[in-house]
């Protein structure tokens, strides 16, 4: 009897954890547009406006314009990190005695942070196709300053 229960226990654990692996795989979850535009109104009278620079037509023609948009995307980084934060702050507004616990404002202020950092991971990218650009024309073109730099930033480990 003993061991009749231990394996249907055992079983219903296997079931659960079946379960969650398959919510997780295909339950991945992304803020419809129109949240995302909600949220983007929700949090913009406290946090403001970002304001993602274009890389996706770049095409750098000298190391100078290079390293300015270097600087504006590790400036945007930093603004983006300051929003989240901002968004934080916002969030946790909504997580205090007497706040509405029905309003969306929360929701739709994370959909406003989810859509900060997919701007970062595109601008990234972008800069990054651009720069390789650059790099390999400054090989083979003696009229423009080489470039043998980083073009995406080393990823870093808090763990060491």
């Amino acid at each position: 009897m003993k061991s009749a229960i231990a394996a249907l226990g055992l079983a219903m654990l296997a079931g659960t954890a079946a379960g969650q692996q398959y919510a997780v795989a295909d339950g991945y979850r992304t803020c419809p547009p129109a949240q995302t535009s909600q949220g983007l109104s929700v949090v913009e009278s406290t946090c403001g406006t970002l304001t993602p620079p274009s890389f996706s037509s770049a095409a750098f023609a000298s190391l100078a314009e290079l390293q300015s948009a270097a600087a504006a995307r590790d400036a945007f980084t930093q603004s983006v990190s300051e929003y989240g934060n901002c968004v934080t702050r916002f969030i946790d507004s909504y997580r205090r005695p007497g706040a509405d616990a029905n309003s969306q404002a929360p929701d739709q202020a994370a959909c406003a942070h989810s859509w900060a950092q997919d701007q970062i991971v595109q601008a990234m990218r972008d800069f990054g196709r651009a720069c390789v650009d650059f790099s390999n024309r400054s090989m083979v073109d003696a009229s423009i300053e080489p470039w043998s730099g980083a073009c995406y930033p080393s990823a870093s480990s808090q763990n060491g």
